[in-house]
């Protein structure tokens, strides 16, 4: 601690060599220290260091010692303001922090940061220590920073183009030009969501996916966007973006309607002229083939007989006939000379969107155009074949695991640009899988197996990539076969069963509802995590009929719970997405619970946020029929997907269920904190309830208490357990 007594005040005798030592060390810290420090007892400069000194234009610490600390301050009133507001700090045994104006030697004002501590809280006349740093400089560096910005102002404002600053999804600021482009009043638009400029959800969407999907890679967009004025009319805008990090997006727009206008009528006059010479060209082709038909005839179509036999009918690649052939001769060349070989499966990533949103006749001009790139990319001796739909596959003798995969980079760069199918513009990714001679089979199909099971795993890695085949691929293969078929059996040898976990109310601590969970346990497989069948069941069909017996299975323990006097507690199933989708799901539920004899709002349907991803009409119509039937809807894991507020604003809830891994680390995590908090609040302003998932400990507990959640569910009330197991539990909570 500082000491403001010097080693010569003290009497030789009394000072021994060690207690002088450690007086020089602490005097030398002071000179040294980079503010300035002084101690101040009753309202005097008792000692300071040389920087103290300097600061206050003293040439040094002996100038200031005994001068009243009033005088380092502007005037009076501001000394005795700094004492007030500085009093009840100190006298509490905190420090003190402020920036305050404080007066030099000669009179200039300064800027300083001032901190203080009392020596003894419990005796202010011991005085008090205070650190001081001049931050004059840098108070006017502020100053210019913002005649600066107030400069950028005026530069934003006179802009002749649009300029939009958003953050997730919602204007934060924008000048007056895009104000008038989309003829709004000016501050019309602060706030409010970008939803509001376009035409249709599935404008804004694909708006989104175009704009947003090269911000995701460090990229800025540019493209044209139609966007919507106040009164409805389209407006096309030429746009520039940006991301900014945690700031949001920076957008500049400018409108290109007239330019585009006149575009399209240039282009509709070009594609008539187009037209009618395709129609004279189709003309005089008929003649010449009506003069040569009758000699061409037979060759034609031994010709064509052998081409449709070996090679694809729209794209003209060599078909699975011609690639098979063509592989056994390959992989007998590298046999022979000991040579390496490559097959890579391609599968077009969402390319059944193009067909669903433009037709199939683009989507085969898009085809022949990616068959065409393809051949583009790899030598002429390589092999590129369609296999059918969105499926090729190369044979690329010679190539070793490092030729492949430059193979495949050249690919995924070819696909990054744009194809041109009449007016639209359509960007398409691959996923690849690549197999190598004679590690991962030694003939035509082993290797195109081993590269679909590895453009699988491409896909499941995140799509646009490629991988190499390896033995753990096949074994999860195997094993996805082995539970798929295990699967088919399990239901009728009554190997599936359902645990349930209660829900908790908060402000009472009973048991409203429980969750109904579902578990398979295999005779020689063991016990299978729902992580990974549920998936396999999916995919191969069968969740369909396992969904109906879990709610049919959970309504009639509810039944039977309820005829023992558990007659207020409801229970709560989860619904895949593909359930979720079918359109018989409202009927199929009303017919279970007429057969369990329970009323509707005995039961609640957790649906996670995909459901609605794909078409959210279609969901909330789904949503708005099981809601007319009386059935209780939640969002299960929100958080964690494709949350959309614009649409859960539409979606007939009834709860939202807080994913657990923002409760885990609610006590050592603020970001957990502050989302959770926001979930919750945002659910009140809704009129929704919240269930917290994966509480754990009273400390998380206690959070969501005090934020208001209105139920909690996890380990800290119950495990999940058979209804025999939880029964008794349910006794005493549900009373």
């Amino acid at each position: 601690m500082f000491h403001p007594v010097e080693v010569s005040e003290i009497p030789g005798p009394v000072v021994g060599t060690s207690l002088q030592r450690t007086l020089r060390e602490q005097q030398t810290l002071l000179d040294s220290a980079g503010v300035g420090i002084v101690f101040i007892r009753h309202r005097v400069v008792v000692h300071c260091n040389q920087r103290y000194a300097e600061i206050y234009g003293y040439a040094s610490p002996q100038e200031l010692l005994g001068h009243s600390s009033e005088t380092l301050h502007p005037n009076r009133e501001a000394f005795r303001a700094l004492g007030r507001e500085a009093y009840t700090t100190l006298s509490e045994g905190q420090t003190f922090r402020c920036e305050r104006q404080m007066r030099r030697r000669d009179g200039t004002l300064f800027w300083a940061s001032l901190t203080g501590r009392l020596i003894n809280p419990q005796d202010t006349r011991e005085g008090s220590i205070w650190t001081v740093d001049d931050i004059d400089e840098h108070k006017q560096t502020q100053a210019l920073l913002r005649t600066i910005q107030l400069e950028k102002q005026v530069l934003f404002d006179q802009a002749m183009v649009g300029i939009v600053f958003l953050r997730e999804r919602h204007l934060t600021r924008c000048n007056r030009h895009f104000e008038q482009m989309l003829g709004y009043e000016p501050g019309e638009l602060i706030g409010s969501p970008s939803r509001r400029w376009y035409r249709s959800d599935a404008d804004w969407e694909d708006a989104g996916r175009r704009c947003y999907a090269p911000f995701a890679l460090g990229q800025s967009f540019a493209g044209e966007v139609t966007l919507c004025r106040k009164d409805g009319t389209p407006v096309v805008c030429d746009i520039r973006a940006k991301a900014m990090g945690a700031q949001g997006s920076v957008w500049i727009a400018m409108d290109i309607t007239e330019r585009k206008r006149t575009q399209e009528a240039l282009a509709k006059a070009h594609e008539e002229l187009e037209r009618q010479v395709r129609e004279r060209t189709r003309e005089l082709h008929e003649t010449v083939v009506d003069l040569h038909r009758e000699i061409v005839d037979r060759k034609e179509d031994q010709d064509r007989i052998h081409w449709l036999a070996h090679y694809d009918a729209l794209t003209g690649l060599p078909n699975r006939t011609l690639l098979a052939e063509r592989s056994q001769q390959a992989i007998r060349e590298a046999a022979s000379a000991g040579t390496p070989l490559a097959v890579m499966f391609i599968d077009l990533d969402h390319f059944k969107h193009v067909n669903d949103s433009l037709g199939h006749r683009v989507g085969d001009a898009l085809l022949i155009q990616i068959g065409n790139r393809l051949r583009a990319v790899v030598r002429e001796y390589d092999t590129v074949s369609r296999l059918g739909g969105d499926e090729f596959v190369l044979l690329l003798p010679g190539a070793n695991a490092q030729g492949a995969a430059r193979v495949a980079g050249k690919l995924l760069e070819a696909f990054r640009q744009p194809y041109q199918i009449s007016h639209h513009e359509l960007t398409m990714a691959p996923s690849m899988g690549i197999a190598l001679y004679p590690s991962d089979g030694q003939d035509f199909d082993a290797l195109t197996q081993s590269a679909d099971v590895a453009m699988y795993r491409a896909k499941r890695d995140g799509r646009a990539t490629f991988r190499f085949f390896t033995p753990e691929m096949q074994a999860q293969s195997l094993r996805a076969l082995q539970l798929e078929n295990a699967l088919r059996r399990a239901m009728e040898r009554q190997q599936l069963e359902l645990h349930y976990q209660p829900q908790i109310n908060i402000a009472t601590g009973q048991v409203r509802c429980v969750e109904a969970l579902l578990r398979w346990t295999h005779p020689e497989l063991g016990r299978i995590s729902p992580a990974e069948f549920i998936p396999v069941a999916e995919n191969s069909g069968q969740i369909l009929q396992i969904g109906e017996w879990v709610l049919r299975t959970a309504l009639a323990q509810l039944q039977a719970w309820r005829a023992q006097g558990l007659d207020r507690i409801k229970v709560a199933v989860n619904l895949s997405a593909i359930q979720f989708h079918q359109p018989q799901l409202p009927e199929m539920v009303s017919r279970l619970l007429a057969q369990a004899g329970l009323p509707p709002d005995a039961l609640e349907l957790e649906l996670t946020e995909g459901v609605a991803v794909a078409d959210p009409r279609a969901a909330m119509t789904t949503m708005q029929q099981l809601r007319a039937r009386g059935v209780h809807l939640s969002m299960d894991d929100f958080g964690t997907g494709y949350s959309s507020l614009s649409q859960l604003k539409h979606f007939q809830l009834y709860k939202l269920k807080i994913d657990q891994s923002f409760v885990r680390d609610l006590e050592h995590d603020s970001n957990d904190r502050a989302i959770v908090s926001a979930i919750i609040r945002m659910a009140q302003a809704l009129g929704l309830q919240t269930t917290a998932e994966g509480v754990e400990t009273a400390a998380q507990l206690q959070f969501l208490r005090e934020q208001g959640c209105d139920e909690a569910q996890g380990y800290h009330f119950s495990p999940p357990q058979s209804a025999g197991q939880i029964e008794s539990f349910l006794l005493q909570r549900c009373v």
